[in-house]
């Protein structure tokens, strides 16, 4: 794993009380094992037929984004812009921001980033959003793939009715500038 960190802290791998050396916060990782769990994690994706996006708030590393979609993951979900924004700087082509951007700021942001990256998706809950989203993805010139959000009934975000979904699912699609990704139905 070539990173910031390994050239700042690399000396200290495998020498006795090196931790005590370390500034802290620090995430001390046994590699082999994180590559095991990687490679588990995409097995069983693989023998049950599902794609794997794996969250990366869990992590929040772009070396660690790339050992999973070397291992096989579509890409990384982000809870937020910024983290997005950070893996796709690192080079990680393949996002899914799960929490929806709303303000003009963070949607000029995002329409930056959509033009740096491959694959980047997000999601709405809102028609409102659905027009602020559209309007700027047209301007850039390229579509935002978007998912439309059910609410589980933890009442943080997502649409509230079934009928709310499909009225917003269909403003989504009638959109030139958005393209229809899924829905979804997050418990947190």
């Amino acid at each position: 794993m070539t990173s910031e960190a390994q050239r700042l802290h690399g000396h200290l791998i495998g020498q006795q009380g090196s931790r005590r050396s370390l500034n802290t916060p620090a995430l001390v990782l046994d590699l082999d094992m994180l590559d095991r769990n990687i490679a588990e994690m995409a097995r069983f994706a693989k023998a049950h037929g599902l794609k794997l996006r794996p969250h990366s708030k869990t992590h929040k590393s772009a070396d660690i984004a790339r050992r999973q979609i070397a291992a096989g993951a579509l890409g990384v979900c982000c809870a937020k812009l910024g983290e997005a924004e950070a893996l796709g700087e690192a080079g990680i082509g393949s996002l899914h921001i799960s929490s929806p951007v709303v303000t003009p700021q963070a949607i000029a942001r995002l329409i930056e980033l959509n033009a740096r990256v491959s694959d980047l998706m997000l999601v709405v809950d809102h028609p409102d959003n659905v027009d602020a989203l559209a309007t700027a993805a047209a301007k850039a010139g390229k579509p935002l793939s978007v998912i439309v959000d059910i609410d589980p009934g933890l009442h943080r975000t997502g649409t509230a009715s079934p009928e709310a979904t499909v009225e917003l699912a269909q403003k989504v699609v009638k959109q030139k500038s958005l393209k229809y990704a899924a829905v979804r139905f997050y418990c947190g």
